[in-house]
């Protein structure tokens, strides 16, 4: 949804703008209708357009600021539209959260996860896709080692995908992981070759890897349980 203020500006008058209205709170993580405090228009070093507003979150009452960015005056009478947000802060990271048999089979890869995850968060892109590659390692070298009981020094000495190409049964798990190792080799290299991927299509690999070794684990479960 489009929304018009009024802010000040600093080459003349107070004008309008025009922008896509924020719908979450980075704090408190509602939606929301954010109050407008308080907005300002400036000039860059580099002769851009830039605007900088403050709200105010009607759920938790505490301020945040949004910059504003790709500035257009479709006509001489129209609002200023700013069509890209290039910050938000403060901003409050949230891990997030596995199921229980992932957090037992690699807790390690929880935390490398929710550390690349956070570095994302915080716009570290160059450094957030190595994390997600090794965070990938550990979740399928632990799966092969603590589930799938597979002998650990092999399983530790050997790459990792020639680990899912030899040692992993379930062809729907070797070709997620596969893809994924794929991508995240790639945000290791000086030349990526997968220009059409990007770091959303690598962590969605790795979801469907966490979720088909949650149905592994939680099958083998299953099978468990004899009949009586």
């Amino acid at each position: 949804m489009k929304v018009k203020y009024q802010v000040n500006c600093s080459y003349h008058t107070p004008c309008h703008v025009e922008i896509d209205e924020e719908t979450s709170c980075p704090l408190c993580k509602h939606s929301i209708r954010p109050t407008f405090v308080y907005g300002s228009m400036y000039k860059t070093n580099q002769n851009f357009d830039k605007l900088c507003i403050t709200y105010t979150c009607p759920h938790c009452y505490e301020n945040f600021i949004c910059s504003y960015s790709n500035h257009s005056r479709p006509s001489p009478n129209g609002p200023h539209t700013f069509s890209k947000r290039t910050l938000i802060a403060p901003s409050k990271f949230e891990n997030q959260e596995f199921a229980k048999c992932i957090q037992t089979i690699s807790p390690s890869f929880v935390k490398i996860f929710n550390q690349a995850l956070e570095a994302e968060h915080y716009n570290l892109d160059e450094i957030s896709g190595i994390g997600y590659r090794k965070a990938l390692e550990f979740l399928i070298k632990d799966f092969l080692i603590t589930h799938q009981h597979k002998d650990k020094n092999k399983v530790i000495s050997t790459a990792l995908g020639c680990c899912i190409d030899t040692m992993i049964d379930n062809p729907q798990l070797k070709t997620v992981a596969s893809r994924a190792t794929w991508l995240g080799n790639d945000q290791t290299h000086y030349e990526q070759k997968y220009t059409d991927n990007d770091i959303n299509d690598l962590k969605r690999l790795i979801k469907l890897s966490v979720n088909w070794i949650e149905m592994i684990y939680l099958t083998d479960e299953a099978e468990s349980i004899e009949k009586k």
